[in-house]
């Protein structure tokens, strides 16, 4: 028990650490809507929705409006989380607090990976116990914020219907955050997500990337479980 104390002591230092820096860095104008990203890897699916789901009035109560949950597409034990604030400064320090984080750690939860960002397109919510389909998200690191965002819509009007994407693409949200090097993240509805990897790294969608500047890429892939609001 008390090995097991230290060590969620240690690991929670480590992030804290880790994610307070990268909050220092973004600090400044965050007080405004956005949303928050978070992938773990927890022991099950369903012990974790229902610890995360016990923190629904303390979400609230920190400016968070609605949430998704996912299963990870190649890891059934990794959880996916997207959650709509309308404060992004104040619903990231609850996200990184000691409490949020000992609260999930009931679900036996390892070190998140948390990425946030300002609406600029915000994502849409509604009631959803059940969901179909999935949830592409991909955080660009762009050397020019509003150039990449001007060809993102100057693109099919911002629907970017490729015809070799070979699943229907719907819901897209964008979030961003300033720094010497932009990021810009981009969320989407995938109605087979089992195809989105395949066509998100095809050459065209690199040489895309590379035309709009961007310089780093990450992309997450989720099966949609559910959605709500708080």
């Amino acid at each position: 028990m008390k090995i097991h104390f230290l060590k969620s002591k240690i690991v929670l230092g480590i992030f804290l650490f880790g994610f307070a820096a990268l909050c220092r860095a973004d600090s400044n104008g965050l007080n405004a809507p956005g949303e928050v990203f978070i992938r773990q890897k927890v022991k099950t699916i369903d012990l974790f929705r229902r610890v995360f789901l016990a923190q629904s009035q303390n979400l609230k109560a920190h400016g968070f409006t609605a949430y998704s949950l996912h299963r990870d597409l190649k890891d059934s034990r990794t959880i996916i989380v997207t959650l709509k604030c309308i404060d992004l400064g104040e619903s990231v320090e609850f996200v990184r607090s000691s409490d949020f984080m000992s609260a999930l750690d009931k679900a036996d939860t390892q070190i998140p990976i948390v990425w946030y960002g300002l609406d600029t397109t915000e994502r849409k919510y509604t009631a959803q116990p059940k969901m179909t389909g999935g949830i592409v998200i991909a955080r660009n690191e762009v050397r020019d914020y509003k150039f990449w965002l001007d060809c993102f819509y100057k693109e099919d009007g911002g629907k970017h219907n490729h015809p070799g994407r070979h699943y229907k693409n719907s819901n897209y949200s964008i979030h961003h955050l300033s720094g010497d090097t932009a990021v810009a993240i981009v969320a989407h509805e995938a109605s087979d997500v089992t195809k989105a990897p395949a066509f998100m790294t095809s050459d065209a969608m690199r040489g895309e990337m590379e035309a709009t500047g961007v310089i780093g890429l990450e992309i997450w892939y989720g099966i949609n479980l559910e959605e709500g609001l708080f």
